[in-house]
């Protein structure tokens, strides 16, 4: 990785990602791939203020690193491989020169490939993965260069043609590196949700985004009863965690519906590897909405469940927690919205895990003049009436921004699932480089409409 104090005064790049994790991966590998062919240069400036795949490795927030990965790692950060569909005859070169970073060649080079296969490939661990993004972003050289630091302010060049991203490092925050980008891509998984609590009981409320060692404490050597709220990933990976390390709690999870895992059918699975196999864009927003909940959101891994199955220790609540008070005692009163109405019970913690806010996070990195300018060219965002569609377009960008904004987390409900998840590493890439590559290859990108009409086809 190219070292930040050979650039003190920032770099100009295409792209500025912000977050080194499985999309920045992603571009970075194709990038690399589309220098060495010879169609660039392409330059490509990434962010992080942790760690590479820090969501994954176990030593920030929630996630131990020990849970299953919910999709099998060869959906890796070139999948599905069909760049055809974007980038024509060209797209095939691209696909070869991603043979290299592939799971099977990280899997190979460290002499656990046949292993894995002959256990009938498993699930890998979250931390297996995030070792192979680190890998990748290793590996993928050609036009990237990665900077350790703070993402401390976000704005439009003066000329308004370009972003600039303010980075406070570590040695000297107080002389932040100053990058600008053609394009802004954000990536992460974005901020908590908060559920109303009071004050007095902070130190009683954790959430999905806290570090592990806030869990000390919990007391290890009592019986203590503990709340989860929440119905997806996030609430499985705190089921794990803390079952693992505090085995003597009682662990109840609170879901809004009935418990539900994810089937893996071919179905379900084409449409997150490429939602134009089934039209996506042109299905109903209702339509969009449930497949959206019933095999992402609201679903947790089948291995999982079984490995708690029989579990004494372990249940299941459906209710929408509405707020934590203060109970008798050290203790909490979670209050939930149930089959009975509005019901109080007594808990030593609760877990928040309602999920993360992309927009939240937006908010937290751009200031009151940027959000505005933003909102007068792409409309209502942080302000927008309740379930309204964000204008994601086809290169996950938030449409009628100019200079572009990806923001590929926000992309499921209008593009398709996988954009929001590792389901279409690969196809995520294309799209958000589609503006950037597809005049440097001879225009082979094609027109929105045109793509649309060749995939159904196909």
């Amino acid at each position: 990785m190219e070292e930040a104090a050979a650039h003190k005064r920032g770099t100009e790049s295409d792209l500025l990602i912000v977050g080194a994790g499985a999309k920045a991966a992603a571009i970075s590998a194709k990038i690399h791939v589309v220098n060495r062919l010879g169609y660039g240069p392409f330059s490509v400036t990434i962010v992080e203020k942790t760690e590479p795949a820090a969501s994954w490795l176990g030593r920030n927030g929630m996630t131990s690193g020990e849970e299953p990965l919910a999709i099998p790692p060869i959906k890796d950060v070139g999948f599905p491989y069909r760049s055809r569909r974007q980038f024509g005859d060209v797209g095939d070169e691209i696909d070869a020169g991603l043979l290299p970073f592939t799971w099977q060649r990280y899997a190979v080079e460290r002499g656990t490939y046949a292993a894995w296969v002959n256990r009938e490939s498993p699930p890998v661990r979250h931390r297996d993965y995030g070792e192979y993004l680190g890998w990748v972003l290793e590996r993928a050289r050609e036009g990237i260069a990665h900077f350790h630091g703070r993402v401390s302010g976000v704005g439009l060049a003066p000329q308004g043609d370009c972003w600039e991203v303010e980075v406070a490092e570590r040695g000297d925050p107080a002389d932040p590196l100053r990058h600008r980008g053609r394009a802004l891509i954000l990536t992460g998984p974005g901020v908590h949700r908060e559920f109303p609590s009071d004050p007095s009981i902070a130190d009683r409320v954790f959430h999905c985004d806290s570090r592990r060692d806030e869990f000390a404490r919990v007391p290890a050597q009592e019986e203590v009863e503990i709340a989860i709220v929440g119905g997806g990933e996030s609430a499985l990976s705190a089921l794990v965690f803390l079952r693992a390390f505090r085995p003597r709690a009682r662990l109840t999870v609170f879901t809004p519906t009935l418990p539900l895992s994810r089937g893996e059918s071919f179905l379900e699975n084409r449409v997150f590897a490429d939602p134009d196999d089934v039209g996506w864009e042109r299905l109903d927003l209702q339509t969009r909405r449930d497949f959206v909940k019933h095999c992402d959101r609201g679903v947790f891994d089948v291995g999982v469940l079984a490995s708690i199955a029989g579990d004494g220790q372990c249940s299941f609540v459906t209710g929408r927690a509405v707020h934590v008070g203060a109970g008798e005692g050290a203790g909490v009163a979670l209050e939930y919205e149930g089959a009975d109405g509005v019901v109080a019970e007594p808990y030593d913690f609760v877990v928040n895990c309602t999920g993360f806010d992309l927009l939240a996070q937006v908010r937290g990195l751009f200031d009151e003049q940027l959000r505005a300018a933003v909102e007068r060219l792409a409309g209502p965002l942080w302000d927008r009436p309740p379930q309204t569609e964000i204008p994601i377009g086809r290169a996950l960008e938030l449409v009628g921004m100019e200079p572009r904004l990806h923001i590929p987390g926000l992309g499921g409900l209008s593009q398709g699932p996988g954009f929001a998840n590792l389901g279409s590493l690969g196809l995520l890439a294309n799209r958000v480089l589609g503006p950037l590559l597809g005049p440097a290859l001879g225009g082979a990108a094609g027109s929105a409409s045109e793509q649309r009409k060749s995939v159904l086809i196909d």
